[in-house]
C-alpha cells in the first residue's frame, strides 16, 4: 500500500511537470508560428503592392511581377481593390465571393470552410495618395501543420516520458520503501530489545518495594507512602514496557501463533474482568447476546484488543453511564462492537486517536493513561488482518467496532 502511494506521488508529480512543460512549449511555438504568419502576410502584401503599376486615376496589376516572391495558390492569396473597395483582381487562395477589405489583420472563412488569416494595407501612389488596397491571405494549413506536428510530438514524447517515469518512479518508490522498512525494522528491534531489558530491573524494583513494605511494618507513614508510590510507579512502568513490547512485535507474522479463538467467549470473559471497574463508577456494563464468533489467531491478543476497547469505554464514560458490548458475525468476518454513552470524540481528533502516545482532547481530558491502548488495539487487529472503525459524537458517546476475518489473509 505504501509503495503504491509513493509510486503514485512520484508519477503524479512528474506528470504535472511534463504537462506544464508541454503547455509552455506549445504556447511558445504557437506564438512563434503566429509571428511568422504575420511576417509572411506583411511580405505578401508588400509583394502585391510592388506588382502594381500606377496609371492616371488608378492602377493596373502586373501579375507576373511580385517583387521576386512566388504565391503558393494552395495556401496563399492576394487581392487588389480600388479606392472604392471594388475588387480589381485576385491571385491564389482567396475567400469565396466578395469580402470588403479591412485594414490590418483579420480572420475570414475561405473555400471549403478553411480559416484564412488576412492582412490588408493601403495602396499608395508616388504622391502618397491612397488609390486602393492590397489584401494578403494565408490558410490555416500554412501554419497549422507545424503546430499539429508539434502536438503529435508532444503527445508521444509525454507518453514516453511518463512511461519512463513510471518505471523510474516504481524503482525509486521500492528503494525508498526498502530504506524506510529497514530503518523501521531497526527501530522496532531496538524498542523490543530495550523493552525486554527494562522488564527485569522494573520487576526487581517493584519486588524490592513490596518486600520492604512487608519486612518493616513499623516504618513511618511517610516512608510507607513513598514505598507504595515506588511500587505503583514500577507497576505502571512495567505495563508501559509490556505495551511497547507488544507494539514492537505486532508486525511479526501470525504463522506460529494460529489457534482457534472463540471471540464470543472472550467478550464475556473481558466484560466480567471489568465488571468491578464499571460498578465503581456506577456504569452499566452489558453484553448483548449474539451469534458464536470464531476466528483463527492469537487468543491473548484478541483478548487484549477487546479489553483495551472496553477499558477505553469505561474510562471515558461518566458515572451512571452505560457500555454495551456485542459480538456478531457473517460468513467472512466476526465483528465486536463496544458502544458507550461517554464524552465522545471531536471530529478533528478522530484521525489521531489511534496514534501512539496521543492524548490531548480537552473533552476527554488527561486520564493518566499512557496513550497506547487504542494504538495497541489497532496494531493487533491489523496483525490479524482486521480493522477498527469508530463513530463518535461529542457528549453523546462513541462506538468502536473491530472486524476480524475468520481466517487470516495468509490462510484465506
Amino acid at each position: 500500500m505504501l509503495e503504491r502511494r509513493l509510486f503514485a506521488s512520484y508519477l503524479g508529480a512528474f506528470a504535472v511537470v511534463i504537462i506544464i512543460f508541454a503547455a509552455a512549449v506549445r504556447f511558445s511555438f504557437e506564438s512563434i508560428v503566429q509571428q511568422q504568419a504575420t511576417n509572411r502576410l506583411a511580405t505578401l502584401a508588400r509583394a502585391g503592392e510592388a506588382a502594381t503599376d500606377f496609371v492616371p486615376g488608378g492602377f493596373v496589376v502586373n501579375e507576373h511581377s511580385l517583387g521576386g516572391f512566388d504565391v503558393d495558390p494552395k495556401v496563399e492569396g492576394l487581392e487588389w481593390f480600388d479606392s472604392q473597395k471594388r475588387l480589381v483582381t485576385r491571385r491564389g487562395n482567396e475567400p469565396p465571393g466578395y469580402v470588403p477589405p479591412q485594414l490590418g489583420r483579420f480572420a475570414l472563412t475561405g473555400a471549403g470552410g478553411k480559416r484564412l488569416e488576412t492582412y490588408t494595407i493601403f495602396l499608395q501612389n508616388i504622391q502618397h495618395q491612397d488609390i486602393g488596397y492590397v489584401r494578403a491571405a494565408l490558410t490555416s494549413d500554412a501554419f497549422g501543420q507545424g503546430v499539429g506536428a508539434l502536438d503529435l510530438g508532444i503527445m508521444f514524447g509525454s507518453l514516453l516520458a511518463i512511461l519512463a517515469a513510471s518505471v523510474g518512479g516504481s524503482m525509486l518508490a521500492r528503494a525508498s520503501l526498502a530504506r524506510s522498512e529497514a530503518s523501521y525494522e531497526r527501530l522496532r528491534e531496538f524498542t523490543a530489545d530495550a523493552s525486554h531489558e527494562l522488564r527485569s530491573p522494573l520487576t526487581a524494583l517493584s519486588t524490592t518495594a513490596a518486600v520492604a513494605l512487608h519486612e518493616a511494618p513499623a516504618m513511618t507513614e511517610q516512608t510507607k507512602n513513598r514505598l507504595i508510590s515506588i511500587a505503583a510507579t514500577a507497576k505502571e512502568m512495567n505495563r508501559l514496557v509490556d505495551d511497547l513490547l507488544i507494539l514492537a512485535r505486532a508486525g511479526r507474522s501470525l504463522e506460529r501463533e494460529m489457534f482457534t479463538v472463540h471471540v464470543d467467549t472472550i467478550v464475556k470473559q473481558v466484560c466480567e474482568r471489568y465488571r468491578d471497574s464499571a460498578t465503581t463508577k456506577s456504569i452499566q456494563l452489558e453484553v448483548e447476546p449474539g451469534a458464536a464468533g470464531q476466528v483463527i489467531g492469537n487468543p491473548e491478543q484478541v483478548s487484549r484488543i477487546i479489553a483495551n476497547l472496553v477499558e477505553n469505554a469505561i474510562r471515558y464514560t461518566p458515572e451512571r453511564g452505560s457500555v454495551l458490548v456485542s459480538c456478531t458475525g457473517d460468513p467472512v468476518n466476526v465483528h465486536v462492537s463496544v458502544e458507550d454513552s461517554g464524552v465522545g470524540i471531536a471530529p478533528e481528533h478522530l484521525d489521531r486517536i489511534f496514534d501512539r502516545f496521543w492524548r490531548g482532547s480537552a473533552t476527554r481530558g488527561n486520564d493518566g493513561g499512557s496513550g497506547l491502548g487504542l494504538a495497541i488495539a489497532r496494531a493487533l487487529a491489523e496483525r490479524h488482518g482486521g480493522r477498527i472503525f469508530v463513530t463518535s459524537h461529542v457528549q453523546a458517546g462513541s462506538r468502536f467496532t473491530v472486524t476480524l476475518p475468520r481466517r487470516p489473509p495468509s490462510l484465506a
